[in-house]
């Protein structure tokens, strides 16, 4: 069950959030900053970034712009899903 709604996540919700996770990975990895320097950049503890870059976090859209304006990306470089 995700931690809030009080409904479990299906595998097309795990496999959306994977995605956005593998996504932001690969481009953070590409900037060269650690998940460490990167987390204290975006103002998040490194926990809850790594919960992000893993899958396991859905977060809200304010954090997802967060990490869109620090790495400079677009909506679809993160977000993009496997067709």
């Amino acid at each position: 069950m995700s931690r809030n709604s009080g409904v479990a996540r299906t595998a097309q919700d795990k496999q959306y959030l994977r995605q956005l996770g593998d996504n932001i990975r690969a481009i953070r990895q590409k900037t060269g900053y650690s998940q460490e320097e990167f987390a204290e950049i975006v103002g998040f503890s490194r926990s809850y970034y790594t919960e992000i870059e893993t899958g396991k976090r859905n977060i809200s859209v304010l954090n997802l712009i967060k990490i869109m304006e620090a790495l400079k990306a677009n909506p679809n470089e993160l977000i993009g899903l496997p067709k």
